[in-house]
């Protein structure tokens, strides 16, 4: 669960908790030119690790395994199903740069039912989407109206001024369930957990920013987007600068009611948060009708969707005014992963079943990942996958099962565009605070994950003989911080980024 407003920041506080087998284990410095250890000490050296004290209720899956060899380094019940949280994602982007191509693109078409009479459209104009997750202001210098801008500006281009008719949101591509099987109800207000959707818009999330008022006063607060389609009810208090802020911020189930409670500080600094909305597409549609007009484009007929009439929009017969495309998946895979957004992973499962069985469902797309899994020799009966981006508790998966499908990609023709998508350990994305004076920094790409009780790491790491690595390591049901459990595998992987097998 990672920060959606700072595309390289992360939730992960490095914590240097030491156990006495830590301390006596872990020597690696950044002056230490290489580690030449035979396979004896490199398992007895991890193991120094894996067996801290304070780690006795964990279960660990971990696995190290050379690229071009083949030959397993470490292993630790590498077969056993633990939930991986977002190493998930790892499966959704891998069959989709196999599936799609790195080069494929969203397409959204414009068209309507009607004709052009002068500056008047006599008829519906009608939005087809097709699970673009990238109509937002996130590859568009955070301007959430961009692509709303550039087709109002189409439509008066095309002498359109009036529009007789509705605005039309078609979202018959993707099933309306846009929730995954096992997500904890108490996280579904949170921007992370945000609804899928054929139509959507700044990841289906509005955000909320607060500003101090004067004591005993209610904050001002910014909503982006604005619409009418949102309502926020405010019983935030603002206390004294000697007081503590203390701020809840969630959305009524079922409904687009934002709710406020709590307090902040006079002198504090503007309090954001990022909140999931409900029915995404008509929460498009509703703010692309609102864009139109601020534009002067007039639409008599208000706003539609076919899941908010419950009918299927008939397309036959309409006219294609134009279409708009999204940035290549080699880009949306890029985001998906480096800054582990779950929202991406299920418009790309969800696409995944909408170009291989011509309907975006969970159940379409994880065929196809279980279809890709297959010819990457890992058996999808002996997993359980439940959605595309690893939120749910439900999903159980094993250490080898990553390993060989980090070995799999290894050998493929989009190896690069998955590895570019990466985050780079002390550099970027979900790993950006980690490995910071490691010599590992640089060398480790990899995916992490976070979720109730579990924490992962999948990806590539370089030796300093330059040998190709993957490590994969989950932990479930540990006692102690996230952040100590981020310590022992960064420490392994310290110590195997100075490996020199070579004689």
């Amino acid at each position: 669960m990672y920060s959606r407003s700072i595309l390289t920041s992360s939730l992960v506080i490095l914590v240097c908790l030491s156990s006495p087998i830590e301390a006596q284990k872990d020597s690696t410095k950044n002056s230490a030119k290489y580690w030449s250890a035979g396979s004896k000490e490199i398992w007895q050296t991890i193991d120094g690790f894996l067996n801290d004290p304070n780690l006795t209720s964990a279960s660990w899956g971990v696995m190290v395994q050379s690229m071009s060899s083949g030959e397993v380094l470490y292993k630790r019940n590498e077969n056993k199903l633990l939930n991986s949280a977002s190493l998930v994602k790892l499966f959704t982007t891998a069959a989709a740069l196999s599936l799609l191509g790195n080069d494929f693109t969203y397409e959204t078409q414009i068209r309507t039912t009607g004709l052009l009479e002068g500056a008047t459209l006599t008829g519906d104009l009608i939005i087809v989407g097709s699970g673009d997750p990238t109509i937002s202001g996130r590859l568009y210098n955070n301007d959430i109206f961009f692509v709303f801008n550039q087709w109002a500006e189409k439509l008066i281009d095309l002498g359109i001024m009036t529009i007789t008719g509705s605005l039309v949101g078609d979202d018959s591509a993707f099933e309306q369930i846009g929730l995954g099987k096992g997500w904890q109800w108490d996280h579904l207000s949170d921007w992370y957990a945000a609804p899928s959707g054929a139509l959507s818009l700044n990841d289906n999330a509005v955000d909320i920013t607060l500003f101090p008022g004067e004591i005993g006063f209610s904050p001002e607060i910014d909503l982006t987007p604005l619409s009418k389609y949102i309502s926020v009810i405010n019983d935030v208090v603002t206390v004294s600068k000697d007081s503590t802020t203390k701020i809840e911020i969630t959305r009524d189930h079922g409904s687009n009611i934002i709710r406020l409670s709590g307090r902040i500080r006079q002198n504090e600094q503007p309090y954001t948060k990022s909140v999931s909305i409900e029915s995404p597409s008509e929460f498009f549609i509703q703010i692309l009708s609102e864009v139109l007009q601020r534009r002067g484009i007039r639409i008599q007929g208000g706003w539609k969707t076919g899941s908010k009439t419950g009918s299927e929009i008939n397309l036959k017969g309409t006219t294609l005014l134009f279409k708009h495309y999204s940035k290549q998946l080699s880009e949306i895979v890029r985001l998906c992963n480096k800054n582990s957004y779950n929202f991406y992973a299920e418009q790309l499962l969800k696409t995944l079943g909408l170009v291989d069985a011509g309907f975006g469902s969970t159940t379409n797309g994880l065929n196809v990942v279980n279809q890709y899994l297959a010819k990457a020799q890992i058996d999808p009966t002996g997993l359980k996958i439940v959605d595309g981006s690893g939120l749910s508790l439900l999903n159980l998966s094993s250490a080898e099962q990553y390993a060989k499908l980090l070995r799999s990609v290894f050998k493929s023709d989009f190896f690069q565009y998955f590895f570019n998508s990466l985050p780079v350990a002390g550099k970027d994305g979900s790993l950006a605070d980690r490995l910071l004076d490691a010599s590992s920094a640089n060398n480790l790409r990899g995916k992490p994950g976070l979720n109730e009780g579990v924490r992962s790491l999948a990806g590539y790491l370089k030796t300093a003989d330059n040998e190709t690595l993957a490590v994969v390591f989950i932990s479930n049901n540990h006692l102690v911080p996230f952040s100590y459990i981020d310590n022992i595998i960064d420490k392994i992987c310290n110590r195997l980024s100075i490996l020199k097998r070579k004689k």
